[in-house]
């Protein structure tokens, strides 16, 4: 029995003992198994890293004419394949040089530039080739009819190369220079060029223009300076209405160029509306008025804020901001003079009328729908 047992027990040990070394030899295999997953990872990480690519461009503005060196990584271009003429899977300089030429089209599409009135003619000169950095060098011209004072740049490398491409340019003209980056979400930059007193003389009737079309855009000072002034106290002379609400318009639009945005958003619009519907009720329920001055400046100067933020809103230049604010009050200046006139010819046609009370209360009338149209067009 003592045998029997020893060689049972020596069986047991001998099953521990290969059940234990199969064991080891398990733990073993997934050891070096996730060991080798894990090198493998680690090892395909520069592999599966995405490198942002870059290109450099520099961009020299003539009087009607622009050059551009722009230098990219010839394998950034997603027809690269096709610029390997023989097949060969080794791009040498002439091949590529010559190669290259044949998209020229397809680059000077996603490069471009040119101005408000019209497009530049590209053309691309020249293309040189380091194989060994694989940089390309492409020498691009643009022709113009007029001679340049603003420019615009497009350059949408991203679709020649890949969605996070960046493009760094540095723009020339009359010893001045800019940077400018390109890129996805900014394929575009506006260049205005400075280029002396005629630089001034522009951009001052750009932005008068832009006060006119804004004043058309406004209606609400007509109306207000015309219901203004179509009932004058006896202290009101002919243009000291006018020239009061001028000047307060004219302080506050320097302080709200100043300081930016002054009231809430939608609040001098709707106060510019309910200025013309206040002075058209007036006209209507008083019958007599005595003093307007206040009126004049207190609306004044919230037109005056309105227009600090319409100026603003449609973007000053960096270069030139104070002959772009002036053009424009000029513009406002004008307009108010023109509304002043009209006033005088209004209260003149009134006093000519058999009943001119009746000839008030239908204008005011009018204003007031006025007012009334454009404050609800502000708040919804």
């Amino acid at each position: 029995m003592d045998k029997l047992c020893l060689e049972r027990i020596s069986n047991r040990l001998a099953l521990g003992d290969s059940a234990g070394l199969l064991f080891c030899r398990a733990r073993e295999f997934l050891s070096r198994f996730w060991l080798s997953t894990c090198l493998g990872l680690f090892a395909g990480v520069p592999g599966l890293a995405h490198t942002t690519g870059i290109s450099y461009g520099e961009i020299q503005i003539g009087t009607q004419e622009v050059e551009v060196r722009l230098q990219v990584n010839v394998r950034e271009l997603q027809f690269v394949a096709e610029l390997d003429a023989n097949h060969d899977r080794q791009l040498a300089a002439d091949e590529l040089e010559s190669e290259l030429k044949r998209f020229a089209p397809e680059l000077l599409k996603h490069y471009r530039i040119g101005t408000d009135r019209e497009e530049g003619k590209g053309t691309l000169q020249k293309v040189s080739f380091r194989a060994p950095s694989g940089e390309v060098e492409c020498r691009l011209s643009y022709s113009f009819q007029e001679p340049l004072r603003e420019v615009w740049v497009r350059a949408a490398l991203h679709r020649l190369t890949d969605s996070g491409h960046w493009h760094l340019a540095q723009v020339r003209y009359d010893g001045q220079e800019e940077q400018c980056t390109f890129n996805l979400e900014n394929p575009e930059v506006r260049i205005d060029l400075w280029r002396g007193w005629s630089s001034h003389w522009n951009l001052g009737g750009k932005f008068l223009s832009l006060a006119g079309r804004d004043l058309v855009a406004n209606p609400e000072i007509a109306g207000f300076l015309l219901g203004l002034g179509m009932v004058r106290g006896a202290t009101d002379g002919a243009f000291v209405l006018p020239l009061l609400f001028l000047l307060s318009q004219a302080v506050a639009f320097g302080i709200g160029s100043r300081l930016g945005p002054v009231f809430p958003p939608g609040f001098s619009g709707a106060a510019m509306a309910l200025s013309v519907m206040y002075v058209a009720s007036e006209n209507l329920l008083l019958k007599e008025i005595t003093q307007r001055g206040w009126l004049a400046v207190l609306f004044g100067s919230i037109f005056g804020i309105a227009f600090s933020e319409l100026v603003q809103k449609a973007g000053l230049p960096t270069k030139g901001t104070l002959t772009a604010l002036v053009g424009y009050q000029l513009g406002i200046l004008l307009g108010i003079a023109g509304v002043a006139g009209l006033t005088l010819l209004f209260v003149e046609a009134f006093k000519r009328l058999p009943r001119p009370r009746q000839g008030i209360v239908v204008t005011s009338l009018a204003f007031m729908a006025l007012g009334l149209v454009q404050f609800a067009r502000r708040i919804l």
